[in-house]
């Protein structure tokens, strides 16, 4: 499961380490520009002195048990080494049996819900004494990367799924209870959630597709939906200042930074996912101007934030799998849908951050996903790990699609229900759910 090596490639490590640390801050910086400035009536004032805290308490947790649980081999999928073997009778013998074997390593660690403990308190991740230079321990795939660099990659990506929620949340729970609340949701949700398609779990297993951030983006909308008290008027921002167009600007470039990263390469395939982020977007930024203007007969400028983060939301899932062609049209087809539920859900507070993100995030990478199965081709997702080429709907592969509504309906599911726990237990009880 495990190499370990000396030699990596630079530019593939230069590439991943500016783009985690500098997409990261582009993202965050924007977002809290366009959706939660700290100069806005909505929100608990103290969360801008506390959130350095909640990032430590995040960081930790993730350091701890949540990259292992996400990013670990499977539990239960690796056999176990027999502590007494049987001794062979000859040399020839036992080069008998070994050529006899079937080689099913590559199947090790695979199709499991959660990952084991083997990266449990970052053990396992540290570079040890070879004969000249550290060895540096790497995971498949990516044995070009050394796996801290994995390690901090995936970190920025978690940031970026939980500290919104981190902030919405602060609307009803503060101290303490925000604290555990995010804790134990990166731990029961963004965990399993991540495994399922990107650690080697069950979904990737069965041949769902994701090239980044879709199932988590969706997961963190549909968690959304407990963010807000109910009735609540206050406003979060209005999204036409100078302030939120330059964090529209940096939320848009920060991400399709990011999503371009998770080629884990850079190389040609990394451009695609960049201009597939920055185009889609662009066209999904145009259309939601259009159906404001058309269908609301609203100004065209109205929720232009909200319209970039349905367009990231659409095209992170399949980025790195399709076509700048293929990106264009799902850029524009998904934000229409994210446009109307946006619009019908939120006349009373168009601003509400809560449903903001849902009918973004969560609309968006929904549309996204399925957009992913009907439009990946092989021309540049290339092959699966198991040999199998990445093919949409539109290549004759119907059975995509099948496969990403599988992966839709129990992320939305398993984080509806969890999330709803979590808030029926730590809410205070003069409030409810």
């Amino acid at each position: 499961m495990t190499l370990w090596n000396a030699v990596f490639s630079s530019g593939d490590l230069g590439w991943i380490a500016v783009v985690s640390i500098l997409s990261l801050i582009l993202f965050i910086v924007g977002f809290v520009l366009v959706f939660f400035p700290p100069t806005s009536t909505g929100g608990d004032p103290s969360l801008w002195k506390s959130l350095p805290l909640h990032v430590a308490m995040l960081t930790v947790a993730w350091a701890l048990w949540i990259f292992s649980l996400s990013f670990a081999p499977s539990i239960g999928t690796v056999p176990d080494v027999d502590p007494n073997p049987q001794a062979m009778p000859s040399l020839q013998e036992m080069m008998a049996v070994e050529d006899a074997k079937k080689d099913e390593s590559h199947l090790y660690g695979r199709g499991g819900i959660l990952g084991n403990l083997n990266y449990l308190a970052m053990d396992g991740l540290m570079p040890v004494v070879g004969p000249d230079l550290p060895m540096f321990p790497t995971k498949r795939p990516h044995h070009h990367l050394p796996l801290l660099l994995e390690f901090c990659f995936r970190w920025c990506s978690f940031m970026i799924v939980v500290l919104p929620l981190t902030l919405l949340w602060s609307r009803r729970l503060t101290g303490l209870r925000l604290g555990l609340v995010t804790v134990l949701w990166s731990t029961l949700v963004f965990a399993p959630v991540v495994h399922a398609i990107s650690g080697d779990g069950w979904l990737e297993e069965h041949g769902a597709i994701d090239f980044s951030l879709g199932l988590v983006l969706l997961a963190s909308g549909c968690s959304a939906l407990f963010g807000v008290p109910k009735y609540d008027e206050s406003q979060a921002c209005s999204g036409s200042d100078g302030h939120s167009a330059t964090g529209v600007l940096l939320m848009w470039l920060g991400m399709s930074l990011h999503v371009s990263g998770y080629s884990f390469h850079a190389d040609g395939r990394a451009m695609i996912a960049l201009v597939n982020m920055l185009v889609g977007t662009g066209c999904g930024i145009l259309i939601w101007s259009f159906c404001n203007s058309f269908l609301w007969k609203r100004p065209f400028t109205d929720s232009t934030a909200a319209g970039t983060l349905a367009g990231l939301a659409a095209i992170a899932p399949g980025a790195g799998y399709m076509l700048p062609q293929s990106a264009i049209i799902l850029g524009c087809s998904s934000v229409v849908l994210s446009n109307i539920v946006f619009h019908a859900t939120s006349l009373r507070n168009p601003h509400d951050p809560q449903r903001q993100l849902f009918s973004t995030l969560g609309i968006g990478s929904l549309m996204g996903l399925l957009g992913a199965g009907m439009f990946a081709s092989s021309g540049v997702g290339g092959q699966r790990w198991d040999e199998r080429e990445i093919l949409g709907a539109i290549q004759g592969n119907t059975n995509q699609l099948t496969l990403q509504g599988l992966a839709i309906a129990a992320t939305v599911m398993w984080s509806v229900l969890v999330t709803w726990l979590l808030f029926r237990l730590f809410l205070p009880r003069h409030e409810t759910v």
